[in-house]
């Protein structure tokens, strides 16, 4: 791409404007600070709307609630020390501070997994089966659990996708490569969420016809009940790429073709921990593959999995006496796999939730459950 670009194309930058009157003597001005670009991000993740099926939005309160991905007060106050969690959060500063890398600190609960999505009236109406009830891994509360994902990875790629004028911003004071570099980078970016957001938007057209319809028959969802509350609490959606054995499930650089969508939670139920992943019919060829490899695993490898599998994501949030607990070698393993996870540079590496031999954790089982499909 970059060879098209240069000094006498008008559009290479995205701006619109000539170059003359956009990026002339633009390796001149005063570089962009970080704790601008910063205040800039904070603002686009901290946006607030109700994401409601649109049939529902004349009854919004207007009032936007910071909703809980995790619940608070049955969830993350299980794992807290003194109210208080570890979180990977991904800010400028951190990434920093970190050289690049995502390292936990302590978060309150009463911040951790909340996001502004969902007014008072839709957030209490809608989640109040998996908020104030046992959960008993039922078809809609487990559609419930998928539902709140896909709203929050909507809300993400949202904000990832109107935070980028940060990088068009970010070239000031920098040589004309590096200008394109950045604008390269841009629209890389740019490309991914455009499609995330949009394939998301796709499913959830979905979900909310299932939820308006009241028909969970096309829910399924594969349930791992605990003895005890798992030590990593998390919420978040997927368009599975590989399996457990490192087998490829769907190709993402296809923009032409919809990928199959995969939720998965990790909480305490009341009575139990769960680990719960939940899909649809119209997903079940790529989910239940998916599925499949993770059933097929050595029962004494299971719990090494998800937590391979968890922090490939970024919405986690792990007991500080656990993580604290890790071996050094584990805790890099670990912020190296979530640091590489989100970094758009690096490729996907071929089986990379795959077995890599370490050992973290052997969580004690209950039972297993699978809802609305018959487990092969």
């Amino acid at each position: 791409m970059r060879e098209k670009l240069g000094r006498n194309d008008p559009y290479w930058c995205g701006s619109g404007l000539k170059y003359k009157k956009c990026h002339m003597s633009r390796e001149k001005q005063e570089p962009l600070k970080l704790w601008e670009a910063s205040k800039e991000f904070r603002k686009a993740f901290s946006t607030k709307y109700c994401l409601a099926p649109e049939f529902m939005k004349p009854q919004c309160s207007g009032t936007i609630v910071k909703a809980h991905t995790v619940p608070k007060s049955g969830s993350l106050q299980k794992i807290a020390h003194n109210g208080h969690v570890y979180s990977f959060v991904p800010s400028l500063e951190n990434l920093n501070k970190y050289g690049g890398k995502l390292q936990p600190e302590l978060i309150g609960i009463s911040k951790a997994s909340a996001f502004t999505g969902f007014c008072t009236v839709h957030d209490n109406n809608i989640f109040s089966k998996i908020e104030k009830e046992p959960f008993l891994a039922s078809q809609e509360q487990c559609f419930l659990l998928a539902y709140r994902a896909l709203a929050r990875e909507i809300y993400m790629k949202k904000a990832q996708v109107s935070s980028l004028d940060v990088l068009y911003k970010a070239n000031r004071g920098k040589p004309l490569e590096q200008q394109l570099a950045i604008q390269d980078m841009k629209r890389l970016i740019e490309e991914g969420s455009s499609a995330g957001l949009r394939d998301c938007e796709y499913h959830k057209i979905i979900y909310d016809k299932v939820f308006l319809g009241r028909d969970f028959s096309s829910v399924h969802a594969y349930v791992i009940e605990l003895k005890e509350p798992p030590p990593i609490m998390c919420s978040g959606g997927l368009f599975p790429e590989q399996d457990f054995c490192g087998n490829q499930l769907q190709d993402l650089l296809d923009l032409q073709t919809r990928p199959h969508f995969l939720s998965v939670s990790s909480f305490y139920g009341g009575q139990n921990g769960d680990v719960v992943f939940t899909w649809l019919s119209e997903s079940d060829t790529t989910c239940r593959k998916f599925i499949d490899s993770l059933v097929n695993l050595p029962p004494q490898r299971l719990t090494d999995a998800l937590i391979r599998f968890f922090f490939e994501g970024e919405n986690l949030y792990v007991q500080p006496d656990w993580w604290d607990n890790l071996s050094e070698s584990n805790r890099t393993a670990l912020v190296n796999r979530l640091s590489d996870s989100g970094n758009i540079n690096l490729p996907r590496k071929s089986g990379y939730i795959a077995e890599d031999g370490i050992q973290y954790d052997n969580w004690p089982i209950f039972r297993v459950k699978s809802i609305g499909f018959e487990q092969l």
